[in-house]
């Protein structure tokens, strides 16, 4: 546990120092974004899934949402203009991507696959998704904490 600890940590140090530099250089303080990628043609499962991450998002985390520091989107990979979150994000279906950005973009990323495995447990689900929203709240915090006492 305490190895875990240490990696995490480490990890964030260095995510942070990535950042701080995008930080100082956009100007655009970074913020989480919750993304559900699905297609044109939607099972009940696909719409299940969107409206738990969409409660999740949008509701339990309002005040973040509120605040800037958080953000839901949907998107449609199927249409021509989002086909290359395909590839950038490894999508093989419908799928919740949360994502850590400034103004040039993304600079980390989850795909969060379990909530295909998890879908009828919804207490499971939500500690799933806000578990992993609170880890990159963490993280846009702490990256912008750093670049302020930097500068």
């Amino acid at each position: 546990m305490v190895k875990r600890a240490g990696r995490i940590l480490t990890g964030f140090l260095i995510l942070a120092a990535m950042a701080t530099s995008a930080l100082a250089e956009t100007g655009t303080p970074p913020r989480v974004v919750a993304t559900y990628f699905h297609r044109t043609l939607r099972c009940q499962t696909c719409l299940h899934i969107e409206s738990l991450a969409r409660y999740d998002v949008t509701e339990v985390m309002a005040s973040d949402m509120e605040a800037g520091q958080l953000e839901w989107r949907l998107v449609n990979f199927e249409e021509e203009e989002n086909a290359h979150f395909e590839e950038e994000f490894g999508l093989d279906g419908p799928s919740l991507v949360i994502t850590l950005e400034d103004g040039d973009g993304v600079f980390k990323w989850v795909r969060m696959d379990r909530v295909w495995e998890i879908y009828d447990d919804v207490e499971a689900f939500d500690a799933y998704v806000l578990g992993t929203l609170e880890e990159y709240l963490l993280a846009a915090s702490e990256i912008v904490a750093e670049g302020l006492t930097t500068h």
